[in-house]
C-alpha cells in the first residue's frame, strides 16, 4: 500500500509560511509533482488562501483557531476526504500558535490518516525575531523540537554572529533536523512523492513517541489556549479602497497586545491591483505584496494577539478614512479588478 507524503509548515506568527509556501508550490509545478494544499488560521483563512490561488491549485482553507485543538476534527475530517494527485503530495499550513507535537500526535493516531507517511514538519525560523517573544519564546522553541527540516527567514539584516548562535540553538533543538531552502526542500519532496513508498516499508509511524501513550502525548498540550496567554484574533472592516498612509497608520497605532495583522486591501495608489498586507511586531514592521492575478476580493483584516482591547481596536479600524478614486481609474464591479 502506497502513502502520500504529508508535509506540516510551522513557524510562529509572521515567519513567513505563506510565502515558503507559495514558493514551494511554483518549484514543485516545475517538477511535475502534483499537490494539494491546506491552509488554517485564525478567524479567517482566507486571507492566505487568496494568496496562494494564483497558481491555479485548489486551496482548501480550515477557518478558527488552531488545527490542533479545537479545530482538529475538522482538519482530520479535510484529512480524510482531500483528494491528492497521484504520486503527489499534501500541504499542511497551520497556523502560527499551533502546538506541534500534539498536531503529529494526532496525524500518528488517527484513522483518517493512515494513507498518509509519517508528516514531514518543515519550521520557519524568523532570523530578526527569533527568541524575542518574550512569553511566547517556549512555544517558538517547541514548534522546531519536531521539524524534520528548518529554514532561516528575515535574514537580509541579521550579522553573521547572530545567524550562527541561531542555527547552534536550533541543532540543539532539533539533533535531527536538516536546514533546507525552497529548492533543497522541492527536490526532497519531488524524491519522496516519485519514489515508490510501501506500508511494510515506512517506518512505524508511533516511532515519533515511543515513550508516550496517546495520554500522556496529549497531556503535553501546553501552549497556552486557555490562560492569560491564550492567542486571541478578531475579523476588522477595511475600506473598499484605503490610501497606503491611512492603513499604515492605524496598524502603527494598534495597543501592544497586537503580535500581527494580516488582511487583503487595494491601496488608492493602485486600486486595479489587490495586495496582501501584513504587519508584525514588536517592531511594526508593514510590508504590502501584490496579488497578481487575483481577482474577487473582499478587502478585510485579521487582528491576533494576546488580551485583545476589541472593542478599541474595531474603533481604530472603523475609523480609518475611505480613499477616494481618481476620475479615470475604473474597477469592474465591486469585488473585481479590471
Amino acid at each position: 500500500m502506497s502513502r502520500i507524503p504529508i508535509v506540516l509548515i510551522a513557524g510562529f506568527l509572521g515567519t513567513g509560511k505563506t510565502t515558503f509556501l507559495h514558493a514551494v508550490m511554483s518549484a514543485l509545478k516545475e517538477r511535475k509533482v502534483g499537490f494539494s494544499v491546506v491552509v488554517n488560521d485564525f478567524e479567517n483563512a482566507e486571507i492566505d488562501a487568496a494568496r496562494l490561488r494564483d497558481l491555479d491549485v485548489e486551496v482548501q482553507s480550515i477557518n478558527g483557531s488552531c488545527v490542533c485543538c479545537s479545530s482538529l476534527n475538522d482538519f482530520m475530517l479535510t484529512l480524510g476526504s482531500i483528494v491528492v494527485p497521484r504520486n503527489g503530495v499534501l500541504l499542511v499550513e497551520a497556523n502560527g500558535a499551533s502546538d506541534f507535537i500534539t498536531l503529529i500526535a494526532a496525524i500518528t493516531m488517527r484513522g483518517e490518516c493512515r494513507r498518509f507517511t509519517s508528516p514531514i514538519q518543515v519550521a520557519m525560523i524568523d532570523a530578526m525575531r527569533w527568541q524575542k517573544r518574550r512569553k511566547h519564546n517556549m512555544l517558538e522553541q517547541e514548534q522546531v523540537k519536531t521539524a524534520t527540516h528548518w529554514m532561516l527567514t528575515h535574514t537580509a539584516d541579521v550579522k553573521n554572529t547572530r545567524l550562527s548562535g541561531i542555527r547552534a540553538v536550533v541543532k540543539m533543538l532539533s539533533p535531527r533536523g536538516i536546514e533546507t531552502s525552497v529548492e533543497a526542500f522541492a527536490d526532497f519532496l519531488h524524491l519522496r512523492a516519485t519514489t515508490a513508498r510501501f506500508a511494510a516499508a515506512e517506518p512505524a509511524k508511533a516511532a515519533l513517541f515511543e515513550s508516550a501513550t496517546a495520554e500522556t502525548t496529549l497531556e503535553r498540550h501546553h501552549h497556552h489556549h486557555d490562560d492569560e496567554r491564550a492567542f486571541t484574533s478578531m475579523r476588522v472592516p477595511v475600506p473598499f479602497v484605503v490610501k497606503r498612509q491611512d492603513l499604515d497608520r492605524v496598524l502603527r497605532q494598534l495597543p501592544d497586545e497586537v503580535l500581527r495583522v494580516k488582511g487583503l486591501c487595494r491601496l488608492a495608489e493602485l486600486p486595479q491591483i489587490p495586495f496582501s498586507f501584513q504587519h508584525v511586531r514588536p517592531e511594526g514592521e508593514t510590508w504590502f505584496l501584490p496579488m497578481i492575478g487575483t481577482l474577487g476580493i473582499i478587502p478585510s483584516g485579521v487582528v491576533i494577539g494576546v488580551g485583545l482591547p476589541v472593542a478599541h481596536i474595531q474603533a481604530q479600524f472603523e475609523a480609518m478614512p475611505s480613499a477616494e478614486l481618481a476620475p479615470e481609474v475604473k474597477i469592474c464591479g465591486r469585488h473585481a479588478a479590471c
